[in-house]
């Protein structure tokens, strides 16, 4: 998808073919198949999912050219349409059967595709940079191989957050409406943040921004572990939610821009997608499962807390030559 994105005159037709494919593909789920089937199913859905999230993310940032620096202000909407789904759906499947989840992903997909059909076509800025490098000639740099790994290690510490810790904290006394509440507030801090991020990360080092955020990171997953009975305490770390993901993401994004920039913007996005979200997200799931069945989740938490603080000495010290410094455009 990243090539084609590269190749193709106009990148927004990447992003509605596989608003379309993923519609196709959900409408399978209307079928009444196995388990083998519902797994080839989501394969499908996913392959042209991924189309859409990388790069609607370098269309973004083609389209705010010079002000890219206002990103994090476009994708919070991303995130409030998260919160939204999450309570609505919440609401609505108290008293709705579960049925109608395909056709809501259906409608929702099709709207999507709508919208897209209307936005304005962008100069072919990605067809004539004057970058002449290959994608190869990018990953043979040090700096790039380094930030990959600390981001897709970022998201495989968020694995035990992510898989069990609806479960966690209700095995502690807290209700399934006081978990859901600690999400949305998690969430909510992502969403601040978003929206103030664009009046300084111009003026900001993108690698001090990156590791306070994993330190932060650090800190957040290891009393979790250790203090899951203090509701106060789960309040504040939830919020650190906007460093742990929505400012290591504004972060990675802007790397992206910076050092896959041009022709290459496509291909870099979708290597930052599958790499980070998809090796690092898969790991993460697989890996916490693991530890949580020999460890508990105390323990897993805590690990995950130390292997964050790992990769913080590894964005602190590796990334000095990673061009994360201030820039005056």
């Amino acid at each position: 998808w990243g090539t084609l994105g590269d190749l193709l005159p106009n990148r927004l037709r990447v992003v509605q073919i596989g608003i379309m494919g993923a519609t196709l593909a959900a409408s399978l789920l209307l079928i009444d198949v196995d388990f083998i089937g519902l797994c080839l199913v989501l394969l499908l859905f996913g392959l042209f999912w991924n189309a859409i999230i990388a790069q609607l993310d370098t269309l973004t940032l083609e389209y705010l050219t010079t002000e890219h620096h206002r990103y994090s202000s476009i994708r919070v909407w991303g995130s409030i349409g998260f919160i939204v789904m999450m309570l609505g759906s919440g609401w609505l499947f108290s008293d709705v059967d579960y049925a109608v989840l395909p056709w809501l992903i259906i409608i929702g997909l099709l709207v999507s595709a709508m919208i897209s059909f209307g936005l304005p076509a962008r100069p072919e800025t990605h067809l004539t940079s004057a970058d002449h490098t290959g994608i190869g000639d990018r990953l043979r740099h040090l700096p790039v191989l380094l930030f990959f790994a600390v981001a897709a290690v970022n998201q495989l510490t968020h694995g035990p957050l992510n898989v069990f810790f609806t479960l966690y904290v209700q095995a502690h006394g807290y209700t399934a409406f006081e978990a859901g509440q600690l999400w949305a507030l998690g969430v909510f801090a992502e969403v601040v943040l978003f929206f103030v991020l664009p009046q300084f990360i111009r003026s900001m080092d993108l690698r001090v921004l990156l590791t306070v955020s994993l330190v932060l990171g650090s800190l957040r997953w290891i009393l979790i572990g250790a203090y899951p009975d203090l509701p106060w305490l789960l309040i504040g770390l939830q919020l650190l939610h906007a460093f742990t993901f929505g400012a290591i993401h504004s972060v990675s994004i802007e790397f992206i821009r910076r050092w896959f920039p041009g022709k290459l913007s496509g291909r870099g996005m979708a290597l930052y997608s599958g790499f980070v979200f998809g090796l690092g997200g898969s790991l993460g799931a697989m890996l916490s499962g693991l530890l949580w069945e020999s460890f508990g989740g105390s323990l897993t938490f805590m690990l995950s807390g130390l292997v964050t603080g790992m990769a913080a000495m590894i964005a602190w010290f590796g990334l000095k030559k990673a061009n994360l410094g201030v820039q005056s455009s």
